[in-house]
């Protein structure tokens, strides 16, 4: 007998039959939602954690920035017209005008940290047609982390990590920022630090020894993991910084969102970065988590050719090895769900493709920098600081929609912890075998030969584990 699952393959689902012990891991019930969001808003910042209420923060004359998160979250997108944001700025937008607020002293800030710059219609799909015909087009717009006249450098953290931020942050009259959580991956400190950040804070928290850490431990494990705690190390050299100027603190509205598909908006808190964060990450162990006891020797999952950094565009091959490697391999807490020297199996056609405008750097990334060595951790040693200084992909991140050009190469570099954990790559429903060799991957024709095979080499007696995504949940794994 055999288990039947339907999973992503590229842009389709496939129908794999899995070994009929195969172990199925799939996200909780979690269809929370607020009935009325408006009013939920406005309880959470008038009722603030540990911060004065939003309203008593500003008056006439006072400079606003209300910098948010970008399109790269949620994925899968959520519905038009009730995406959090929508409903938190335009509820933020009518607290400060009752407060005396002028429009014209208002900024809206897409934190886009080294991603693309969103263009306007971008923008409107998720912040909705009310805020777009409030504010005209240079009172809404994107972070540029290479605008020097409006960055400001901040010093460096007791541990030598540089704080950069939009000069926004530190010379409006308040900062407050908007964003989504749907994994604990976000959220805290990381929202200003890299959302507003520049190259010299991220290459801080994004590089080849970060992902090397030999203790394992997730990113999606905040107060364990060492990326976390660098940025974190940075939110409070910042924090320090603007109690000294005597500046009022960021003033962080954190939201979630449930499992539904599309994703529904179901909890909020404000006020505090840290504190706020807290019971964020409260929020999310309760309901993002699923307990599984023993690692499998083989894990499966669907790799759909769509991520974070794919939104607006097309998936490329080094997406879809972030994608399987550098995320949905990390998913999980305590330990991987797959057992060291275990193998891992995706299914993706691997369709050798890229999007020039939005990924300029990631063309050449792939067809040239790859022809000197397929090795992640010696790609980022020798491009890393090349391809982030290239005055073309400075221009092009700024002027024409494209990621930074330093982003394929960290990109890329999160892959290369799972493949030295892992004894083998596999991806099933390949059809073309020089894009999965290309990275290291080997390719089969279907998922279930790609089983077959593992099992040949790991044994037959070889435990096996499906995990079913989206939506999405992080297993909580017990040796």
């Amino acid at each position: 007998m055999s288990l039947k699952q339907i999973m992503f393959c590229g842009n389709e689902f496939i129908e794999a039959e899995l070994p009929d012990d195969t172990r199925v891991l799939s996200a909780p019930v979690h269809d929370d939602i607020l009935e009325n969001p408006k009013e939920a808003v406005l309880k959470a910042i008038r009722n603030p954690i540990d911060h004065q209420p939003l309203k008593s923060l500003v008056k006439e004359g006072s400079k606003v920035m209300i910098a948010f998160d970008d399109m790269a979250v949620p994925v899968p997108p959520m519905a038009p017209n009730i995406d959090n944001r929508q409903w938190v700025i335009e509820t933020v937008v009518e607290e400060l005008y009752a407060a005396g607020v002028r429009k014209r002293d208002i900024t809206l800030v897409c934190a886009i940290g080294l991603h693309r710059k969103w263009r306007r219609t971008e923008i409107a799909s998720f912040l909705g047609p009310n805020i777009m015909k409030e504010f005209s087009i240079g009172q809404i717009i994107n972070h540029d982390a290479e605008d020097r006249e409006n960055l400001v450098h901040l010093g460096l953290t007791e541990n030598g990590y540089d704080v950069e931020v939009n000069r926004r942050l530190v010379d409006s009259d308040l900062s407050i920022y908007v964003n989504i959580n749907w994994v604990p991956f976000n959220g805290g400190w990381k929202s200003t630090m890299v959302g507003l950040g520049t190259y010299n804070v991220i290459r801080h928290i994004h590089n080849n020894e970060i992902y090397l850490d030999e203790k394992g431990v997730s990113c999606m494990e905040p107060k364990r993991n060492l990326m976390h705690g660098r940025i974190d190390e940075m939110g409070r050299h910042f924090r320090d910084y603007m109690d000294v100027q005597g500046k009022d603190r960021v003033f962080q509205i954190e939201t979630c969102v449930n499992n539904q598909l599309p994703a529904n908006f179901c909890w909020i808190a404000a006020g505090d970065v840290e504190k706020v964060h807290v019971q964020t990450l409260q929020y999310l162990s309760d309901h993002k988590y699923i307990d599984v006891k023993g690692q499998a020797d083989i894990l499966i999952f669907g790799l759909p050719d769509f991520m974070p950094y794919s939104m607006g565009t097309i998936i490329n091959p080094i997406l879809l090895a972030r994608m399987g490697l550098g995320y949905l391999f990390s998913v999980y807490a305590g330990f991987p769900v797959v057992k060291k020297d275990g193998i891992l199996i995706l299914a993706n056609p691997c369709i050798d493709q890229c999007d020039p405008i939005h990924h300029p750097s990631y063309v050449e990334f792939w067809n040239e920098a790859f022809e000197r060595t397929r090795d992640a951790d010696e790609l980022y040693d020798i491009f890393g600081e090349d391809y982030a200084n290239r005055p073309e992909f400075i221009h092009k991140y700024r002027f024409g929609y494209g990621f930074h050009g330093v982003h394929p190469v960290q990109a890329y570099c999160t892959t290369s912890p799972p493949k030295k954990y892992l004894s083998g790559v596999f991806v099933g429903g390949c059809k073309d075998n020089k894009v999965a060799e290309k990275l290291q991957w080997e390719p089969f024709a279907s998922v279930e030969m790609a089983v077959e095979e593992a099992k040949n080499r790991l044994g037959r007696d070889a435990s096996v584990t499906f995990m079913n995504l989206p939506p999405f949940f992080i297993p909580r794994v017990e040796k």
